[in-house]
Formats: C-alpha cells, sequence, structure tokens
C-alpha cells in the first residue's frame, strides 16, 4: 500500500537536523492508505547531498507514527495488557483477540511497513552512483536506508510470516509471499552491508540516525530469532544462526547501561549511553503535529482519575513478581505519581504502565509525547547474547552468565555492574533452566517496549502464556480464546482483493487455502 511520494519537493526534515513531522493525532489509531504495493514512488532525482539526506529522512518518518501500533500488535494482544478503548474499535478489538483481515491497526501497519520499504528502495536506487551526491553522503545514506529496509522486513516477517520482498519500486500487483528463510536471508544481507556503510556514532545534529552498532544489534536479534523460527533449518544450520547472533552482539561497542533504569525515558537524557536505536518523537506539543509519542498518550489518557486510560496492566502480576529492590518494578508501573496540580500523590486502582510518562510534567504528559521510543537497547543485546550462547551451546557458559548477570546487576543498583553480585543468577543451571531465567529477565525489563508478543511467538508458547494468565480468567477481556491462530496476524483483506494470488491468507483466518498453509502450521506450538 506504498502511496506516490513527492520525494525532494517540501523534505520532511531540514539535511542537517532529524527533525521529524507526524500527523495529529485524536485517538489510538492510524490512518489506512488503500494504494496498491509496491507502486512507485514518483518525483525528481535528488541533485545535492541535501535532497539524499532528505530523501533518506522520508524513510525514517514512516516510522515515527507507528509508536501506538507496534504497542497495540505486541504488547496489548498479550497477557500483560488490556485496553480502556472502544471496544469495538481497531484498538479494543486487539485487545479482546478479535482481530481480523480488516483491522485498522493490521492494515495500517502492513501499509506503513511496505510505505517505509518503498521509501528505502527509493533511497538506495536514487542515490547509489549518483555523481550529485558526495561519496561519503551516498556510502551513509545507503546504508541507513539498508538498515531501516531490514527492520520494516523485519517486523513484516514476524507479524505474517512470508511476505512479499520488494527491493524495487514497480507495480506491486503480482508481488508474491516469498518463503520465510528467504525474507531472513534479505534482512540479513542489508544489515551487513548497512553495518559496513555507517558511522559508529554521528555529530549532537545527527543523534539518532542509524549506526553501525545498531546494525549489528538488530542483526544479532535476527539471527537469534531465524535460527528459532525457521521452518527448514536443521539442527546444526540454527546453531550457526546462534552462533553468528552472538558474533553480531560482542560487535556492538561503544554503549552500556544505564545506572538508573529510568534513564532511558527521561527527556534530558536522549540518545543516551544505553539507546543504540529510537524513535526520535519531538519535544512539543502534539498538537502541532511535531511527531510526539502516542505511547506517552495511550498510557496516561485519563491523567490523574481512575478511568483507563487507552491501555493499562492487566493486574498487577508482573509487578508484584520482581525481586526486592530491583528498581525496574518503580520504573515500569506506577502505584501512584505526584500531582503538582494538587500537591499530592494520586493513587490509581490499577497501576500505570511508567516509563512513558513524563515525570518532569505528569500533567502534561499525555498531550505533550516527547519520550522517544525506545527500540534497541544495550540490555537487550545483553539479553539476546546469553540466549544465543544458550540455543548454540544446549546450556550456558561464563560468557552467558555474565550477560545476563550485568541486566541483573543494574536492576538491583550493584556498580560496576562487571563485578560479581549477590544478585546474580545462581550458577550450574542447564538449558531449561537458563532459558527460563531468559525469559523472567525479558519480562522484567522490557514492559511496554513493544517485544512481549514477538517473545511469545518466537519462543511458541504464545497460548500457553495466555491461557494461564490471571488475566485469561476475566471473561470481560476475552483472554482465553487465545488459540494457534494468533500466532500471525492475517493479511488485510484489501491487498488479497487487488493481489489474491500471490498474497494467500494465512492459516486460520477467513479465506486461507490449505495447499498453501499447510493444514496447521503451528502443530506442536504451545
Amino acid at each position: 500500500m506504498i502511496t506516490k511520494i513527492n520525494k525532494i519537493a517540501g523534505a520532511l526534515v531540514s539535511a542537517a537536523l532529524i527533525t521529524f513531522h507526524a500527523p495529529l493525532f485524536t485517538s489510538c489509531s492510524d490512518s489506512l492508505d488503500q494504494a496498491p504495493l509496491g507502486t512507485l514512488a514518483q518525483g525528481n532525482l535528488p541533485s545535492s547531498d541535501a535532497d539524499a539526506i532528505a530523501l533518506v529522512n522520508s524513510v525514517y518518518q514512516v516510522n515515527v507514527g507507528k509508536s501506538t501500533a507496534f504497542g497495540y500488535m505486541t504488547d496489548l494482544v498479550t497477557e500483560t495488557t488490556i485496553s480502556g478503548e472502544n471496544p469495538n474499535g481497531g484498538g479494543g478489538l486487539l485487545g479482546l483477540l478479535k482481530w481480523d483481515a480488516t483491522n485498522s491497526y493490521v492494515v495500517g501497519m502492513w501499509s506503513d511497513l511496505f510505505r517505509g520499504i518503498a521509501n528505502a528502495n527509493d533511497a538506495i536506487d536514487n542515490v547509489d552512483g549518483n555523481s550529485n551526491i558526495s561519496a561519503a553522503i551516498q556510502q551513509r545514506v545507503i546504508g541507513e536506508a539498508q538498515f531501516l529496509r531490514a527492520y520494516f522486513l523485519n517486523y513484516a516477517v514476524q507479524f505474517w510470516g512470508e511476505v512479499p520482498i520488494v527491493l524495487h519500486n514497480v507495480d506491486g500487483s503480482g508481488v508474491t509471499r516469498q518463503p520465510i528463510d528467504d525474507v531472513y536471508t534479505q534482512i540479513e544481507s542489508d544489515l551487513l552491508s548497512a553495518a559496513s556503510k555507517l558511522p559508529a556514532e554521528y555529530g549532537n545534529t545527527d543523534k539518532g540516525r542509524a549506526t553501525s552498532g545498531a546494525a549489528w544489534a538488530l542483526l544479532s536479534k535476527v539471527y537469534l530469532t531465524w535460527g528459532q523460527v525457521s521452518p527448514t533449518f536443521s539442527d546444526s544450520q540454527r546453531k550457526e544462526k546462534f552462533a553468528a547472533s552472538v558474533e553480531a552482539a560482542n560487535k556492538v561497542t561503544g554503549y552500556e547501561l544505564e545506572e538508573d533504569f529510568l534513564a532511558n525515558w527521561d527527556n534530558n537524557n536522549r540518545n543516551g549511553k544505553e539507546s543504540i536505536f529510537a524513535t526520535q518523537h519531538n519535544t512539543g506539543s502534539a498538537a502541532d503535529g511535531s511527531g510526539g509519542n502516542h505511547l506517552c498518550h495511550c498510557a496516561f489518557s485519563n491523567g490523574f482519575s481512575n478511568g483507563l486510560p487507552h491501555v493499562v496492566p492487566a493486574n498487577r502480576d508482573i509487578q508484584n513478581s520482581y525481586e526486592e529492590g530491583d528498581q525496574r518494578r518503580e520504573g515500569s508501573f506506577a502505584d501512584s505519581l505526584f500531582n503538582d496540580a494538587t500537591g499530592e500523590y494520586f493513587y490509581f486502582d490499577l497501576p500505570r504502565f511508567r516509563k512513558y510518562i513524563d515525570a518532569s510534567d505528569p500533567n502534561g504528559s499525555a498531550n505533550n509525547r516527547n519520550i522517544n521510543r525506545s527500540i534497541l537497547r544495550y540490555a537487550e543485546v545483553l539479553l539476546v547474547k546469553a540466549e544465543a550462547i544458550n540455543e548454540r551451546d544446549g546450556q550456558p557458559n561464563s560468557e552467558a552468565y555474565e550477560a545476563i548477570n550485568q541486566v541483573r546487576r543494574r536492576a538491583f543498583k550493584s556498580f560496576p555492574v562487571t563485578v560479581a553480585s549477590s544478585h546474580d543468577l545462581p550458577t550450574g543451571l542447564d538449558y531449561e533452566g537458563f532459558k527460563a531465567a531468559i525469559q523472567q529477565e525479558r519480562e522484567w525489563e522490557f514492559v511496554y517496549e513493544q517485544k512481549h508478543w514477538l517473545d511469545l511467538v518466537r519462543w511458541r508458547i504464545l497460548v500457553k502464556t495466555i491461557k494461564n494468565s490471571t488475566v485469561a480468567q476475566d471473561p470481560q477481556y476475552n483472554k482465553q480464546t487465545i488459540s494457534l491462530v494468533h500466532y500471525r496476524y492475517p493479511i488485510p483483506q484489501a491487498q488479497r482483493e487487488i493481489n489474491p494470488d500471490g498474497l494467500w491468507q494465512n492459516w486460520g483466518y477467513d479465506g486461507y487455502d490449505e495447499s498453501k498453509t499447510g493444514s496447521n502450521p503451528y502443530a506442536g506450538f504451545e
């Protein structure tokens, strides 16, 4: 669903600064675009370095408006989160596990991921070899576009499985879904190329752009996930990907864990030392179209009241599971907040997701929406590395223990994190014990960070986890209806009507073709 894009005239951002602009949001929903997948973007060829930078900025721009959708499609659909929205709206239906091929978030996500890919294709094809653009800017812009193309495609393959691979913008009416391994191969190729082209860091005016560290960090996650979900790999091939994940993680250098966990979401510490890649949401009111982070609005839309905001923790189960002294508990959940307007603390019946509430201005937080969406943090690189070692070797080693323990030491404010602590995991864990520890650590670390559904899917424990949760026992939230069909989202119906042969429907949804999906591709999943 790619619209025609004016690539140069009226550039979205200045050549020097990543100053993103997004449309005004009046509710937690994304606009829909019904154009065919892969339509050629139109415009003049870039004729200067500034034009090339503006062109790649349009690729970043697509990501700015997706923070809510990522949250809804990866957090709200799990046992961790419930919705305070209209139950008949797109978000409310996701929360009730009642989505179908017309759900506005599913349709909008498909549209924007492939629009981002189309913008990246434009940047690559129109900058590469362009004599009007300096060699240094050519290399950097192509590297950024390749990283972002891989970033968008990586979400697509996890949401839908087999998806089209569109590398050049042509009429997309005849594109076909490609095998999962082929999609990951393309992601791998883009990230390896991006890592070789991108700088390790930028000056202050370009903070937030993709770096070589971001490419290696994302590739490490991709290798781990690919090894876990490939439908064709042998055991030896899976181990090769796990080994590659560890190698990629070891190339992510120059980052450190923040001593204060909440510093990762502090506007005075934007793009701090732990941040590897984040959506750059501008400071300022969303009413001026400055690209505010709607996750802030969704988490605190009802402010200091006990009316439910758009998303809220399902209960206190995760909150109460933290070990005593773990700073992530208060960094992830707020039982109460100080209200500057009244000079008193307000206590909530249900806690609020803390990370995207601006402590410096809680009353304005839902409207200002000026906190970056964290996508890749150094803590995740460490946890991915620990998990990949355990998968590669069938057991943890000292390097895996050290990686997870550094995350745990920060959680308990045990510094420096490179020194052993009483909060370290017990030694002697076998494969299953260490895997369980990793899964628990990720749950504690990444509350409301748009990762949980993706984790449950790649671990193949989606149905079991939600069915066994407390919230699934409450019929008003409909979580007990979780089933194997929820391991994939449906291909949007409007896209299938345009291209019914190339875009066959996923198993279990109306219109699926068993000859292409298999009788049940999730047999054996939990």
